[in-house]
C-alpha cells in the first residue's frame, strides 16, 4: 500500500529524472544576467521580495528576482504570486526546472529534504529557512548532495550577518580568552526562535559544541504567544569542548517574550560586554538581504557547512535533553533524532496570507 510520503518521494524522483535526462545546461548557465529564484512554500519574512525593493544603501541591479512560487495549497501559491513572487506553479519539481535557484521557506521542515533534492541534484543553489531540517539524517544528506553536485546550500538566521558579529570577535581577541556568554531572542517558539540565539553565538564566538541542556518553558504553539497561556523563558545551556587548554566555554541561550534587543553578553577573562544586534526586524533583516544577494549571485555559501550541521545538531540535542531531562552530547545523536513539529506556525501563516480567521 502506498503511503502519501512514498507517493511524494516517487513523484519527486520522477521529476528529478526528467531534469537529469533533459541534459539542458542549468538555467544559471543559460542566463548570466539575472538569477531567477523560485520559492517553495509559504514563509514569514518575504526575503525574496527584497530583491524587488532593495535597501536604499544598495545601488544598481540586484541581479536576482523572484521567478515563481509553489505551495501545496494552491490558493496560497496564488496569493504569493499576487504579492510579487512570480508565476504560481502546481508542481515544485517543475518550478525547480525553470528556475536558477530555489528558496525553501515551507514551514513544514520535515519535508525540506524532499523539496531540496531536485534542485541539489541539478546543481542549483538552495536556501533553506530555519530550522535547517527535522532529522539529523536529513541534514547530513542535504549537505552530502550539496557537495556531490556542487550545489551551494545556505541556511541561516539573519543574526549571523550583523556587523556586531565582527565587533564581538575583535573583543574576544583583545580581552580573551572567552569564558562564557548569554544570548537572548525576544521571541518564544522553540524550533523557530531557538536557532536565532544558537546560530548568532556560533557565528560570533565559534563552534565546538559538546553538550546541550534544555530547561524552562517549551513553546510550540504560535497561539500561545498571542493571548494564550502565560509564557516563561526557555533556556538552552551549551557547553563547548576545550580550546587551547582553557576551561570549557558555557553559553546560555535564552528565548522568551520579554521586550528587549537581540543581544549577546560576552564574558572573557579580562572583561564582559553587551553587544546588541538591533531592536527592530527592519534593522536586523537588512543584512540578510546582502547575505542572500551574495549567495545567489556568487553561488558561495556565507557560512561553512560544518557550522550549519553543528547548529542543527545542537538544536536537536536541546530537544532530546527536553525529553530526557539530561545534558546531551552532540556526538551521541543518531540519524533518526529529530526536532519536534507542530502545525501551529503553518496554520498561522496560511490564515495570514489568505486573511482567514
Amino acid at each position: 500500500m502506498k503511503t502519501r510520503r512514498s507517493f511524494m518521494k516517487q513523484t519527486a524522483f520522477a521529476g528529478i529524472g526528467g531534469i537529469i535526462a533533459s541534459r539542458r545546461a542549468p538555467a544559471f548557465a543559460q542566463d548570466m544576467n539575472t538569477v531567477k529564484v523560485g520559492q517553495i512554500g509559504l514563509g514569514s519574512h518575504s526575503f525574496l521580495l527584497r530583491f524587488l525593493r532593495p535597501p536604499e544603501a544598495f545601488k544598481g541591479d540586484p541581479g536576482c528576482k523572484p521567478n515563481g512560487c509553489w505551495d501545496d495549497i494552491p490558493e496560497v501559491g496564488e496569493a504569493l504570486s499576487k504579492r510579487g513572487y512570480g508565476k504560481p506553479y502546481r508542481d515544485y519539481v517543475e518550478l525547480t526546472k525553470e528556475c536558477d535557484a530555489v528558496h525553501i521557506e515551507h514551514a513544514d521542515y520535515r519535508r525540506v529534504y524532499e523539496f531540496a533534492q531536485p534542485a541539489l541534484e541539478s546543481g542549483k543553489a538552495v536556501f533553506i529557512n530555519r530550522p535547517f531540517a527535522a532529522t539529523i539524517a536529513d541534514s547530513e544528506e542535504i549537505i552530502r548532495l550539496a557537495r556531490a553536485y556542487d550545489a551551494p546550500v545556505m541556511s541561516a538566521s539573519s543574526l549571523e550577518f550583523q556587523p556586531v558579529i565582527e565587533e564581538m570577535q575583535t573583543f574576544v581577541k583583545e580581552k580573551g580568552p572567552l569564558r562564557g556568554y548569554e544570548a537572548y531572542c525576544p521571541e518564544p517558539h522553540f524550533t523557530w526562535h531557538m536557532p536565532h540565539v544558537i546560530n548568532y553565538a556560533h557565528a560570533a564566538l565559534g563552534g565546538g559544541i559538546d553538550t546541550a541542556y534544555f530547561t524552562g518553558d517549551y513553546v510550540m504553539s504560535i497561539e500561545d504567544r498571542y493571548g494564550g497561556r502565560p509564557l516563561g523563558t526557555a533556556l538552552c545551556v551549551l557547553t563547548y569542548k576545550r580550546r587551547d587548554n582553557q576551561p570549557p566555554v558555557v553559553g546560555m541561550n535564552h528565548i522568551g517574550i520579554h521586550p528587549g534587543s537581540y543581544h549577546i553578553d560576552v564574558y572573557t577573562a579580562k572583561e564582559n560586554r553587551l553587544f546588541e544586534a538591533g531592536l527592530t526586524d527592519s534593522s536586523v533583516m537588512e543584512y540578510m538581504f546582502y547575505a542572500l544577494h551574495g549567495f545567489y549571485t556568487k553561488r558561495k555559501p556565507p557560512r561553512p557547512y560544518e557550522a550549519i550541521l553543528e547548529q542543527h545538531r545542537a538544536l536537536v540535542a536541546a530537544n532530546v535533553s527536553r525529553l530526557t531531562g539530561q545534558a546531551v552530547k552532540l556526538d551521541s545523536l543518531g540519524g533518526e533524532d529529530a526536532l519536534p513539529y507542530s502545525e501551529s506556525i503553518r496554520r498561522a501563516l496560511i490564515r495570514r496570507v489568505l486573511k482567514k480567521k
